[in-house]
């Protein structure tokens, strides 16, 4: 097996590695004005009217926490879970009123205790249909009867144009941060090869640190079927926007 193949299994069965750039993920995404002006208007038609005041909601692949400050806010309970300490580290901070877990979203095991679960721009790192019918079936069994999941994942149907044009690179910039992601298709597997480098401006002196990390677009059929294997029902799906690559997804246990 060659180093390549060697590397691609590996990032394919682990979580993305963010403990080299966790204070960029901090500073660049997701960040309160995303999320109060991009996703609180989406959930306050599709989630807000369906759960109870004081719901207690869990957020998959949680980040640096500004998902969960929001939804705390809204008066909601709020627990979060992901994979990186470094990231979790900042949601600490970030929302010092909601509980978080270190663990592999592919892997947990929480009772049913929960409300409604929600997922924003992290099913992109599922990379099969084995793990991605493991998350789902994970969310399944931490739900309580009548709970609701509500996801987006970016879907291949989605991604025609973008794959054509063939671009998809993102950089960000201010006085001391830089990210940038140079995105490489791997048309066969439907993947993205994402390579990622950052700088921090520490003691006036730029630190670099590097991170590779896979994004999949799933096909509409595969996610509505692992839904279903699990058990998940009245399940739908909205587009965002025209421009949208991910779909939104909303399903109930």
């Amino acid at each position: 097996m060659t180093t390549s193949s060697k590397l691609f299994l590996s990032l394919a069965h682990n979580p993305p590695n963010y403990e080299s750039i966790a204070r960029l993920q901090n500073e660049f995404k997701n960040k309160e004005e995303f999320i109060v002006e991009g996703v609180i208007p989406i959930f306050e038609q599709i989630l807000f009217p369906h759960i109870p005041e004081g719901a207690h909601i869990l957020d998959l692949g949680c980040g640096c926490g500004y998902l969960g400050s929001q939804l705390h806010k809204k008066g909601y309970k709020m627990t979060g879970i992901d994979a990186s300490e470094a990231l979790l580290s900042y949601a600490r901070k970030n929302a010092p009123e909601n509980n978080f877990i270190l663990g592999d979203i592919r892997q947990f095991e929480l009772p049913p205790t929960f409300d409604a679960v929600v997922s924003i721009d992290v099913l992109l790192f599922i990379v099969n249909n084995d793990d991605l019918i493991s998350v789902f079936r994970n969310v399944y069994t931490a739900l309580q009867n009548n709970g609701l999941f509500i996801f987006s994942i970016p879907l291949v149907e989605l991604m025609r144009k973008t794959v054509e044009e063939g671009y998809m690179n993102h950089v960000y910039v201010n006085d001391e941060y830089a990210l940038i992601e140079l995105f490489h298709y791997q048309p066969e597997e439907k993947i993205w090869k994402i390579e990622v480098t950052g700088f921090e401006l520490i003691d006036k002196v730029w630190k670099r640190s590097d991170a590779t990390w896979l994004r999949k677009d799933h096909l509409l059929s595969d996610v509505q079927s692992a839904l279903e294997n699990v058990g998940f029902r009245e399940i739908s799906n909205i587009s965002p926007g025209d421009e949208s690559q991910s779909a939104c997804f909303i399903c109930w246990k």
